[in-house]
């Protein structure tokens, strides 16, 4: 009886040591995309995802939740380029991007698959564009916690396999220089 209570403090113990101890833990999760250049479906689900939550920041004009799941160079890039035309990065900003792109970043990401690849914390892919004008490149960096959004362009002459593969593979090698 006193083995079954003794253990069963121990639990408690343990579980509620746990708990306290969680929130203080540091934020280096694994990166949940698997290594390589097969995208499956699962980690393309987690590109959506942060995509998603993207547009949604964008679409509410919401520059801290925007900030919250861009990398810093991305929001330093965009500021960058508003500036030049004497704009700043704001919440009507936002809503601007959201509203003039024909298509969002999670609806892009349902197009097909033209190249993948994943290296440490980064992630590429390139996918065909919805007007069939050349590959989007989305670039994203797992920060420990959460999939961010590094960077998004529109490759034109990206039409031949070699050279979309090559687009990818330099855009998750670019970050580990």
């Amino acid at each position: 009886m006193t083995l079954d209570r003794t253990l069963g403090l121990t639990a408690i113990g343990a579980i509620g040591a746990a708990l306290v101890a969680f929130p203080f833990l540091p934020g280096a999760w694994p990166n949940p995309l698997p290594q390589g250049s097969a995208m499956a479906a699962p980690a393309l689900s987690h590109l959506k995802a942060a995509a998603a939550r993207v547009d949604e920041a964008c679409a509410s004009g919401d520059v801290a939740s925007f900030e919250s799941v861009v990398t810093t160079a991305h929001r330093q890039r965009l500021s960058r380029q508003l500036r030049a035309l004497q704009q700043p990065l704001d919440g009507e900003a936002l809503l601007r991007f959201s509203s003039q792109r024909q298509h969002s970043f999670a609806a892009i990401l349902d197009m097909p698959v033209l190249a993948s690849e994943v290296r440490g914390p980064r992630a590429a892919l390139a996918v065909r564009r919805p007007g069939g004008d050349g590959a989007q490149v989305l670039e994203f960096v797992w920060d420990g916690r959460q999939l961010r959004l590094h960077d998004s362009r529109h490759a034109t002459m990206a039409t031949i396999d070699k050279g979309v593969r090559a687009l990818v593979v330099d855009a998750v090698a670019a970050g580990s220089r």
